[in-house]
């Protein structure tokens, strides 16, 4: 969320996202960005936040800024 947040609405790849957050040298997989990418998004839905994560076909993520509002 940090990275998403220190930089919005930019486009953040998720091999990107791998990297700083689990290093070069990590086993990880491609596939654990996408499943915490979908907890964030779970996590702002039940906190009814103002921001929403954007995914872009085979490109990456982006933190979606929202309007403020009476809900």
């Amino acid at each position: 969320m940090e990275l998403l947040m220190s930089n919005p609405r930019h486009l953040i790849t998720s091999e990107h996202m791998l990297e700083k957050i689990w290093g070069y040298d990590s086993e990880a997989q491609v596939s654990v960005v996408w499943a915490y990418i979908s907890y964030l998004r779970k996590k702002l839905a039940a906190l009814r936040a103002n921001v929403r994560i954007r995914a872009s076909r085979n490109a990456g993520y982006s933190l979606e800024i929202g309007e403020g509002g009476d809900d």
